[in-house]
């Protein structure tokens, strides 16, 4: 079976390609200049289209045709206008563009028709899609994605020839041109293992430069041209002063590279339309001191990961830096006095994610072969069937083929090296085999599988055994965060997540999922059930998520009746490259809805974000409001309010019409505070339930105590039994589900004993103004005086029963969940 190869670092800044086969990694060179990497940028002239370094150079002589960073908006609707073609163009486009350059660089053999292309760990799943379209554009047949920090470990531990003998840990700290990524890993003597990820898909270069604008070269350009509001008007796509922003961009840019090697810089600020000249130096002390807030978000994204995952700095072997910025020398001063743990710069932070997704794509199959043979992975299976178990990467000079037999086999096998350098020859077996097959040092090695009959009549095939010996290969890549289903929860008359894939789990997935139906719908009617799988924590709120598949089947589309409370059948499919499907089934209609999901883009109105904002802020206010006592939970929640606030004021500020990425920036910086305040509230909620369950347990305990009855401890035992599961899930519909049933059974413990209703109508005839019917209530109590005189405690409890009947109401409507707002599933 033909292998992928190809690997291509697809960057905010710069982009490379390079290839792995047959042993030898190649990193393809720009014939023009012969670097490495090529720069994400595409400049429209008017009879041709420069891409990369050419490209970029027309950043200040004609910027609003110069288009870079373009990375940072994929996944989005927003288009860039081309004034010299009268156009627009997507981020996808102009992406697709980088990679069709990228195969210009390949100047021997055939262009590779399959390609993987790396992404940051927390781009969602619209983002990776996005990507992929922008490969398929290119030309590509397939597009494998792999996440960054993955390739990059591959880069380093294969560049180092590493020989483990204890497992290690390490961080990639991936600080790049527009994304920032922090990966925890595993590593010992045959495979990495991806444990944990965090990131932020706009925290990068692109926040230094454009920090650098707005505080330092933007104040002395207000001043020179009299304009005091400069830093918004430079940023409005129509304007007078809408090719500045694009031109001090790519100053700040050129100015940071020059502060990572010397100790100032002169920056020449220049505006021929109202002959202004000024120069800014800047030390690199004062630009360290600028960056700090950006660096340290950084380095509270990596202690919160080493938290959340229970360890320490000391935990760590080595944290190994990719992404351009991390040359900045501030951000490694930072790293050793924060962590202090050796940093690891061994491959080129620029060409790491390059070069492992080459050492990746070399053991990659191809999805798409013309050779039929070799595509399928067991050409010829009559009745027979049989297992291979082996490692998939060995740094062993030998590997062991365990070949076992399914049922009753008298016959041969043949296994052979493609090469031709090993063959077994036909081998007699039954059962079972254990086959030691010889690798060839540092390369791919591509075994034959021949099984033949007692007669020499051909039964099996398997034409590719792949081992891949002396480098490192990924236990596989893993979600970055929980798909879920969104579903009712009628109780509490709202809808809430179930997971159905949780963070961390190694792609591919699949699931089946059964599903009661929350409300009736009726054939033909304008109801409708509605599935929505949200990408997002799955404790918390939908709407704090995001939507990557939504399946509606209306009344119109059934061929009966749906009733309350039939099941429905959900078969969930994820790919490695995070593609979704989703497979609905009706048993009581006998009806089967498929639908894949691929979504590119997400739209986003400035006014639905500005609305958001103001919603999340008067939630926190509340919230405020209701916890006046404990002042350490009120200070928390108050920092998150502040800064929300702060977030509204520079979505405000920001022009209608920003050509930045401004009001991403700040709904991906939303997203992460209420995800914060959830986790607050939502352990603030779970140590309530907890205390509750507690309680109850205890009460029940004590009545198991002077109750000799052994089925309700046998119940007991039955609701414990779990019991440490579920109270450390985090979950707290689990946990209430827990609570009901303890309380459950302490209703019923209550009930078996008639006594125990004497309190209770002691305490109703105490609080007599409660009841709707006064003189009804007065008989009852003078029943159950008569009824507490002779003792006659199970006609008490009747008594006490017709009490409650006669309590207020309360409102049962305030907590149900609209018909409009069920998605029908429970």
């Amino acid at each position: 079976m033909k292998t992928v190869n190809f690997g291509i670092d697809l960057g905010t800044t710069n982009s490379m390609i390079a290839c792995y086969q047959n042993g030898n990694l190649e990193v393809f060179k720009n014939p023009l200049g012969l670097k490495a990497t090529l720069a994400s940028a595409v400049a429209y002239r008017k009879n041709r289209t420069l891409i990369g370094d050419k490209a970029r150079e027309f950043s200040e002589r004609d910027p609003l045709n110069v288009f870079t960073c373009f990375k940072r908006k994929m996944g989005t609707s927003d288009r860039y206008w081309v004034p010299n073609r009268d156009a627009e163009v997507s981020p996808i486009d102009l992406s697709s563009q980088i990679l069709m350059e990228l195969k210009n660089f390949i100047h021997t053999g055939e262009k590779p028709s399959e390609v993987v292309v790396t992404i940051p760990a927390s781009f969602d799943t619209i983002q990776s899609n996005a990507t992929k379209l922008a490969g398929e554009k290119a030309g590509f047949k397939e597009v494998h994605l792999l996440q960054e920090p993955i390739a990059a470990s591959l880069a380093f531990a294969n560049r180092q020839q590493l020989d483990l003998s204890a497992e290690k840990r390490w961080l990639v700290y991936d600080f790049g041109g527009g994304t920032f990524d922090v990966a925890l890993l595993k590593i010992d003597d045959r495979e990495i293992d991806v444990l944990d990820n965090a990131g932020d898909n706009f925290l990068g270069g692109l926040d230094i430069d454009n920090t650098l604008v707005e505080q330092v070269l933007i104040p002395v350009l207000e001043k020179a041209l009299g304009v005091p509001n400069l830093w918004e008007e430079c940023r409005k796509k129509e304007g007078k002063y809408k090719t500045l922003y694009y031109e001090l961009l790519y100053k700040a840019e050129e100015a940071k590279k020059e502060l990572s090697v010397f100790d100032k810089v002169e920056i020449e600020l220049e505006y021929d339309d109202e002959d202004v000249y000024e120069t800014v130096e800047i030390s690199r002390d004062q630009f360290n001191q600028l960056i700090r807030p950006l660096v340290q978000r950084t380095l509270e994204f990596t202690k919160s990961l080493l938290m959340t995952n229970g360890l320490t700095a000391d935990s760590i072997d080595r944290i190994l830096l990719v992404g351009g910025t991390t040359m900045i020398p501030y951000v490694k001063t930072c790293l050793e006095n924060e962590f202090g743990i050796a940093l690891g710069t061994e491959v080129d932070p620029t060409e790491a994610v390059g070069i492992g997704a080459a050492y990746f794509a070399g053991t990659k199959p191809k999805k798409h072969t013309e050779d039929t043979a070799e595509s399928q992975h067991a050409a010829l299976a009559k009745a027979q069937e049989f297992e291979l178990v082996y490692e998939r990467s060995s740094r062993d000079e030998e590997e062991l083929i365990h070949l076992t037999a399914q049922g009753d086999f008298n016959g041969f096998y043949r296994i052979k090296r493609r090469d031709g350098g090993f063959d077994t020859g036909s081998v007699a077996f039954s059962k079972e085999a254990f086959v030691y097959v010889d690798l060839l040092q540092g390369e791919l090695n591509t075994f034959e599988l021949l099984i033949t009959d007692a007669d020499q009549q051909e039964v099996f095939k398997h034409g590719a055994i792949i081992i891949n010996q002396g480098k490192y290969q990924v236990k596989g890549q893993v979600l970055p965060i929980d798909i879920c289903l969104e579903i009712d929860d009628l109780t509490h008359g709202v809808t809430r997540l179930e997971p159905i894939f949780a963070k961390n789990s190694l792609l591919p997935l699949k699931r089946m999922v059964y599903k009661t139906l929350s409300k009736s719908i009726l054939k033909d009617s304008d109801d409708s059930l509605r599935i929505n799988i949200v990408e997002g924590s799955s404790v918390g709120l939908p709407s704090s998520g995001l939507t990557i598949g939504f399946v509606e089947i209306s009344g119109k589309a059934l061929k009966a009746d749906l009733i309350k409370g039939t099941d429905i059948e959900l078969e969930i499919t994820l790919s490695e490259s995070r593609d979704l499907k989703v497979d609905v089934y009706l048993n009581f209609t006998e009806q089967e809805f498929k639908n894949n999901f691929t979504p590119s883009e997400r739209y986003l109105e400035k006014s639905e974000l500005d609305r958001d904002l103001g919603a999340c802020i008067y939630k926190l206010e509340q919230e405020l409001n209701m916890h006046e006592d404990n002042y350490e939970f009120l200070a928390k929640i108050k920092h998150i309010k502040d800064e929300l606030i702060e977030l509204q004021i520079a979505l405000t500020l920001a022009p209608d019409d920003d050509v930045s990425d401004t009001k991403y920036s700040i709904d991906n910086q939303k997203r992460k505070l209420m995800n914060d305040f959830d986790l607050l509230t939502r352990q603030r909620a779970l140590n309530d339930d907890l205390t509750e369950y507690r309680w109850v347990k205890a009460s029940v305990q004590a009545e198991l105590n002077e109750e000799a009855n052994e089925s309700y401890r046998h119940q007991f035992e039955k609701i414990i039994a779990d019991e440490k599961t579920v109270l450390n899930s985090g979950n707290k519909y689990l946990i209430k589900a827990k609570v009901k049933e303890m309380e459950s059974l302490l209703g019923t413990l209550f009930n078996a004993d008639d006594r125990n209703f004497i309190d209770v109508f002691i305490n109703y005839k105490m609080n007599s103004e409660q009841f709707t019917d006064s003189i009804k209530a007065d008989r009852m109590f003078e029943e159950g005086d008569r009824a507490l005189e002779q003792q006659d405690y199970r006609r008490l409890k009747s008594v006490v029963y017709q009490l409650f009947s006669l309590l207020p109401r309360e409102d049962k409507d305030k907590s149900t969940l609209r018909k409009s707002d069920q998605t029908g599933l429970q």
